[in-house]
């Protein structure tokens, strides 16, 4: 059965790797019919199929995904190729006003917090924040905890191999408690491509306008098969 949801898109991460569908995308956004945060995958990676971040897809026809039970999880109920057909609207001209909304709603304190609730995506606010990189090939860590979602059929879990480095958060929550969360929206990894070669790679950091001083709002998620583990998908 498909349900249809305005689909604000907010995040999404960096292309992953499965024998079934080949690349992927997982975006994470909010539903504004029903007031939530829902993450819709897999999509693919080329330019007409998957979503724009900022925009509303109106009346989304998606359904449940039964290889995950999180709440917040869905699939189209549509073709991918169909996305561009819907009626979609420019919503950066109400980005603070959904922003303040989404802090009201749907932020947490802490990342404890987030687990009693048992949610999977959260908006949290950001303190002390320094960012920084890691070698891919000298921090080798359970790669499964670096996916928002995860399935049997991954052979190469971030699909990551065009990519250096891995971008990596320090925080502090609203409560005190110190963090360091694997950043892993798509555009943040772009930027190695794009932009580093020329402006270097913490260039990114100044363009998330990311410092000690102030505070940032991000959305956050966890992971299918790990719950209390989580990871940043995009930055406001």
């Amino acid at each position: 059965m498909n349900f249809n949801h305005d689909y604000l898109v907010l995040g999404q991460t960096v292309p992953e790797e499965s024998k079934k569908y080949g690349l992927r995308v997982c975006t994470a956004g909010y539903s504004l019919k029903n007031d939530e945060l829902i993450r819709v995958y897999p999509l693919g990676v080329k330019r007409k199929q998957h979503f724009k971040r900022w925009h509303i897809y109106n009346e989304l026809p998606l359904r449940r995904n039964n290889k995950d039970n999180r709440n917040e999880s869905w699939r189209l109920g549509i073709d991918v190729n169909q996305i561009n057909d819907l009626l979609i609207v420019d919503g950066r001209k109400n980005k603070e006003t959904i922003l303040n909304k989404l802090y009201r709603n749907h932020s947490v304190k802490s990342i404890k917090e987030a687990n009693d609730k048992r949610i999977s995506l959260a908006i949290v606010k950001m303190y002390d924040c320094n960012g920084y990189f890691v070698d891919k090939n000298k921090k080798i860590i359970n790669t499964k905890q670096y996916c928002l979602f995860d399935e049997d059929d991954n052979t190469n879990i971030l699909g990551k191999n065009d990519y250096d480095k891995l971008p990596r958060i320090e925080w502090k929550d609203e409560e005190g408690y110190k963090h360091d969360f694997m950043f892993n929206s798509w555009d943040a990894y772009m930027h190695q491509i794009n932009l580093s070669k020329r402006y270097g790679y913490d260039n990114l950091w100044k363009t998330l306008k990311l410092n000690k001083d102030i505070p940032k709002l991000a959305l956050i998620g966890n992971i299918n098969s790990i719950r209390t583990s989580w990871l940043i998908i995009s930055i406001f």
